[in-house]
C-alpha cells in the first residue's frame, strides 16, 4: 500500500541523519521500511564495504519513529519526536550490511500504552540479519519533558 506521505514527512529527522530510504509495507500493528547500501549513506566504511550491522539498531529505531509518524498523520496529529528508550537481545548474524544490499528494516509493536511501546524489530536482505526488541517513549509533551518539567 502506498502512503500519502514521504519518510521525511513521517520521521522526525534531519535529512543528514534519516537513514531510512522508503517505506516498504504496513499492516495494523507494524511496519516496513526500505535501505539501500551505498557509499554515499552516512556510515559507509570502505574499509569493510558497508555499514557495521550495529547501525541496524538505529535503522530499527527510525522504523519504529516511521510507524508513530505514520500512526500520527492518520490520526491527523503532527508527528512527535520520540525517544529510544533501550534495546533488549540485539543480535547480528554478519558483523555488517553490504555494498548493494537493499535490507528491509521491520518494526511491529508488541506492547503500548500511549507513551511506552515496545517493538520487536529485524533487518533482512533474503534472510534476516539483525533483531532486537526496542523500547521508545513518546512523551504527551515533547517541550516539557525535554526542559525537565515532565515525568
Amino acid at each position: 500500500m502506498k502512503v500519502p506521505w514521504s519518510v521525511e514527512e513521517l520521521v522526525p529527522h534531519s535529512r543528514t541523519m534519516l537513514l531510512l530510504d522508503s517505506f516498504v509495507a504496513e499492516g495494523e500493528d507494524w511496519v516496513e521500511a526500505g535501505v539501500r547500501i551505498a557509499e554515499d549513506c552516512l556510515f559507509y566504511d570502505p574499509d569493510i564495504k558497508g555499514i557495521p550491522a550495529w547501525i541496524g539498531l538505529e535503522y530499527m529505531a527510525q522504523t519504529v519513529a516511521l510507524y508513530s509518524g505514520l500512526q500520527a498523520r492518520r490520526a491527523g496529529e503532527a508527528v512527535k519526536l520520540g525517544f529510544l528508550l533501550g534495546t533488549r537481545r540485539f543480535e547480528a548474524s554478519k558483523a555488517s550490511f553490504v555494498l548493494g544490499s537493499f535490507l528491509t528494516i521491520r518494526a511491529a509493536r508488541e506492547w503500548d500504552d500511549g507513551q511506552m511501546a515496545v517493538f520487536d524489530c529485524s533487518v533482512s536482505d533474503e534472510k534476516q540479519l539483525a533483531s532486537a526488541r526496542i523500547n521508545a517513549y513518546l512523551p504527551q509533551d515533547v517541550e516539557a519533558f525535554l526542559a525537565g518539567e515532565a515525568p
